[in-house]
This record gives C-alpha cells, sequence and structure tokens, in this order.
C-alpha cells in the first residue's frame, strides 16, 4: 500500500463528508429530514501481527442521527394536540352560540314572557296580544335556529371524516409503498435515509388524523395498528378507512375499517382530528340536541295546556300557542330490519323528561330492558306479555309494544328533534285565552297563570325552572369548553416539547454544520498535501537514480 494509496483513501472520505454536510446544509429547512453524518472506519491492516500497518480509511455509510424513542413521541403527541384540538373548536362554537343573545334561549324566554306581563296591564288591548304571538313566534325560532346550527356541524363533521379517512388511506398507501422501497433497497444494502425520512414523516401526518401503534418488523417496515387493535398495515398491505352513516342515523357518522373481508367498525376515540370529530358528535351535539329538544316538549306543553285551560276573548275555550310535540317526529330508529315491535312514542309527562336517547332491547324470549344512554341507567326491564300490545313507560314517556316480539333493537330519541319541531299555531291575537272559564272580557287570571310557569320548578324534580334548566345547560358547557381547551393547549404545548426534543436531536443545526464544513476541508487539504508530499519524495528517489 502506497503513501498516496493512504491518502487517496482519505480524500475520498473527506469529500463524502463534504457531501453530507452540504446536504444536511441544504435540508435544513426540509419537513420531517433528519441529520446525516459519515461513518468512518480503517480500511485493511497489512502484515497483522508482524508490525501491522494501517492502509488508509473508508466512509462506510451515511448515518441519519434519529431517536425512535422520541419520534414516537413526537407521533403520540401529535395525535393528543389534534385531537384536542379538534374537539375544542366544535365545543367552542356551540359555548357561543348558547350564550349569544341573537340565539340564546335564556333571551327569548325572557322576551316572552316579559311580552305576557306586558299583557296583563291590559288584556284586551289587541296590540299587546300581538306582541305575545310574535314574542312566541321568536322563541320557536331560537329552538330552530340553534338546532340548524346543531345540525350544520353534525353535517360538517360527515364532510371532515370523510376527507379525513380519504386522506388518511391516502397516507397509508404511501407508508405501505415506503415499506415496499425500504425492504427492496434493504435486501441491496443501500442507503435510503431519505426514504426513511419520508415514511416517518408520513407516519407523522396520519397521527394527526388518527392515532396509531406503530411496531417495527426485522426487515426494517413498519406495521400500524389502531389504538383498538385493528391492524392497519402490514408489510405493503394496507387496510383503508371509511365514514358510514348520516346526520340523523342513530349514531350519525361512524369510522370503520375495510378488510378484505369484513368492514369493521371503530369504536370509542381514534385519536387525531377523527377522534376529536367523533368523541364531540356522540357527546357534546347529541347532549346539546337532547337538552334543547327536552326545554322545547316542556315550554310547548307548559304553555299549550295552560292556554287550552282558558278562555279567549271571543269566548271560546283556549287553544294551543305551539304545536304539539307530545308524538315526537322520528324518535324511534329501528336498529335492524327486523325490528318492527313499537307501533308508538308518547310523551305523557314532559315534567320527566330527560335529555337522553334509549336503547330498546328485545331478546329471543321476549325480556326487555330499556337502558338511559345519558348515563347508561336501566329505566325499565321484564318481559313482554306474549301477546296483544304492552305499553311500557319511562322517564315521562310510553312506548306501545307488540307483546309477542322477539330480537328487537330500538333507539329512542323523545327529545331529539323538539327544538327543529316547534313552531307557533296560532295567528290571531284574541284566540289567547288569558281569562279562565267564566271569567269574561278583562279577566287576565289565566294570564298570571301563564306567567307564573316562569318561575316553577318544571325539571329535574322540581329543582329547575325553564331558564335555571338552560343556564345549567349553558354553564355545563362553558365548563366542558374551558376543560377541552385546557386539554388542547396541554396537547399543543406536549406537541412543541416533543418537537422540539426530535429537532434537537435530529434537526440541522447551520453553525453545527459550517464547522464540520470547515473541518472536512481541513481534513480534504491535510490528505492532498500528502499527495504532494508523496509525489515530491517519489520525485527525489528517482533524482537519485
Amino acid at each position: 500500500m502506497s503513501l498516496t494509496q493512504i491518502a487517496t483513501s482519505g480524500l475520498l472520505a473527506s469529500q463524502k463528508a463534504l457531501n453530507v454536510a452540504s446536504n444536511n446544509i441544504a435540508n435544513a429547512e426540509t419537513e420531517g429530514y433528519s441529520r446525516q453524518t459519515v461513518q468512518y472506519s480503517p480500511t485493511y491492516t497489512l502484515y497483522p501481527g508482524t508490525g501491522a500497518l494501517g492502509t488508509g480509511v473508508s466512509a462506510s455509510a451515511v448515518n441519519r442521527i434519529t431517536s425512535s424513542f422520541l419520534t414516537a413521541q413526537m407521533w403520540e403527541s401529535q395525535s393528543i394536540a389534534s385531537d384536542s384540538n379538534t374537539h375544542a373548536q366544535y365545543l367552542n362554537d356551540l359555548d357561543q352560540w348558547l350564550g349569544n343573545d341573537n340565539t340564546s334561549l335564556s333571551k327569548g324566554f325572557e322576551q316572552f314572557f316579559s311580552a305576557l306581563n306586558g299583557s296583563s296591564v291590559d288584556p284586551y288591548a289587541s296590540s299587546a296580544r300581538q306582541v305575545v304571538l310574535a314574542e312566541g313566534v321568536g322563541l320557536a325560532e331560537r329552538f330552530n335556529t340553534l338546532y340548524a346550527q346543531l345540525q350544520g356541524q353534525a353535517t360538517m363533521i360527515g364532510q371532515q371524516l370523510n376527507a379525513a379517512a380519504d386522506q388518511a388511506n391516502g397516507l397509508l398507501a404511501n407508508i405501505a409503498a415506503f415499506n415496499d422501497q425500504l425492504r427492496s433497497l434493504s435486501t441491496g444494502n443501500q442507503p435510503a435515509n431519505e426514504i426513511l425520512d419520508q415514511r416517518d414523516q408520513a407516519i407523522r401526518d396520519l397521527s394527526g388524523l388518527v392515532s396509531v401503534n406503530v411496531l417495527e418488523q426485522p426487515d426494517g417496515s413498519y406495521s400500524l395498528y389502531m389504538k383498538s387493535g385493528q391492524p392497519l398495515i402490514l408489510g405493503n398491505q394496507f387496510n383503508a378507512l371509511s365514514v358510514n352513516g348520516q346526520v340523523d342515523a342513530a349514531n350519525g357518522f361512524q369510522l370503520q375499517l375495510n378488510t378484505d373481508n369484513s368492514e369493521i367498525p371503530i369504536t370509542g376515540d381514534p385519536g387525531g382530528v377523527i377522534g376529536g370529530l367523533i368523541t364531540y358528535q356522540s357527546e357534546e351535539l347529541v347532549q346539546a340536541r337532547n337538552e334543547l329538544g327536552r326545554l322545547a316538549v316542556l315550554v310547548s306543553s307548559e304553555i299549550n295546556d295552560q292556554l287550552q285551560a282558558g278562555e279567549d276573548l271571543n269566548g271560546n275555550s283556549g287553544a294551543a300557542l305551539f304545536n304539539d310535540l307530545k308524538t315526537p317526529v322520528g324518535a324511534v330508529m329501528a336498529m335492524d330490519i327486523s325490528s318492527t315491535a313499537i307501533s308508538a312514542l308518547t310523551i305523557v309527562n314532559a315534567n320527566q323528561l330527560q335529555a337522553s336517547e334509549y336503547d330498546f332491547r328485545v331478546d329471543n324470549s321476549g325480556n326487555y330492558s330499556l337502558v338511559r344512554r345519558y348515563d347508561g341507567a336501566q329505566v325499565a326491564s321484564g318481559i313482554l306479555s306474549g301477546s296483544g300490545t304492552d305499553i311500557i313507560a319511562f322517564d315521562g314517556v310510553e312506548i306501545s309494544v307488540d307483546g309477542a316480539a322477539t330480537d328487537q333493537l330500538y333507539r329512542l330519541s323523545p327529545v331529539r328533534y323538539g327544538a327543529r319541531e316547534i313552531q307557533t299555531s296560532l295567528t290571531d291575537p284574541a284566540a289567547l285565552a288569558f281569562s279562565a272559564p267564566a271569567g269574561g272580557v278583562g279577566d287576565n287570571s289565566n294570564l298570571l297563570e301563564l306567567l307564573a310557569i316562569q318561575s316553577k320548578g318544571l325539571l329535574n324534580n322540581g329543582q329547575s325552572t325553564l331558564m335555571t334548566a338552560y343556564s345549567g345547560f349553558v354553564g355545563d358547557i362553558a365548563v366542558q369548553t374551558a376543560r377541552i381547551k385546557t386539554e388542547a393547549d396541554g396537547g399543543q404545548a406536549l406537541l412543541s416539547q416533543a418537537e422540539a426534543a426530535v429537532s434537537t436531536y435530529s434537526g440541522v443545526n447551520l453553525d453545527e454544520e459550517a464547522a464540520s464544513i470547515l473541518r472536512f476541508q481541513q481534513l480534504y487539504s491535510a490528505n492532498a498535501r500528502v499527495i504532494s508530499v508523496a509525489r515530491t519524495t517519489f520525485d527525489a528517489l528517482l533524482a537519485m537514480f
């Protein structure tokens, strides 16, 4: 081995180091790029054991500087931050609508009862009666508007879920393809640092949509699983995500995993943006729809019952101001095509209503159970009679069930659409029955009973008035909003910390790379100098002969 050959190996190694440092600098702003370094190793040794003599250096590999622990932590943090941030955005919108004067029910109740109070001064006055009708319309429209906003959110959730599932499927396909490429390159022992970075970045993007568990295989491929355990990627094969359901389905929109042989529903919180959407849909959105519906049914029931107990200006029996919500639209949803047993659902006592939906099941022996979904309480159970029609009562509601039914599954939603359906049915001010029967024109005793509704304990075992029930609901949403905002802030802080840790470990430091360039340049010059010395020495030797 000559001096020139040894120096040449040094030249090549330092040139490679310069290239790697330059590549680091060029990719300093590339998302997901990991810093690379050259791994040196001495070449073979001459005369081992009898006067070992080195033969130079080899730049044997270009290593990617990463930490699997820090990378996995960043993926998890990304999922948590996206989940809580998405959840917080929707909940914040709901919180603002409920408290806004233009949509708030508090304002609507206040204006409606204020109009009634104004009419009490002169119950005969048509202008004051007209104001009562107008405020009744206004109150119903506030319910309708809030429901429409919730429905708009539900529609948007479906659109976002579909878009997120499509985006996730694209990333799953890319990651599976990267697995395939990496296995191929690994077989040929070729460096694949850029592909490794791209795969890690794709997993991070996927984690923003749905939380994943990543397991590295001996061949270098990654297997990915949902948090609930279902496989997303095995080698170069992946299972696609899809969204089924619709806005008014019993469970709204649901995520599912499509394998070769089956479609697997994904239950619980899958994490990421998809998790945030599904959590909001199944918790606060359902809660809000049912609570607003309960109040709509109650106010309709209370005002109508009182008006119908009085007499109008023409001496006629009182008529209802609002439409009847005691036989609710869309309240009975069969969960399968064989469920045909329930023939009717009727609200019999609005004061006992709960802001909840219910699951009604009948087994193959006619045993039934009815579970309130809000708190999981079983509110009714027993065995059907075996013939005729059975009436089952719970929480102010009655259902008519075929007594011979078996194998039935229903979702019952007595108040789900109350805020959508409420409207006024009176247009003639004189038809408002403010007087008691036989009270005569000018009597306002029934009007005073109407005004008393405002301060009556009508809900929650007599503990809540219309106003306090609504205020309590708004307060509950405000507390939940504050909580999820705190979680979102915490999730973002956690993600920032994880990003900083990864950047510190794997990111490109320009000062450090600049120093490396100078060092490798000196190394290159020194090896070139050795070649020059070798040539000078060789020329001197030739001159001796």
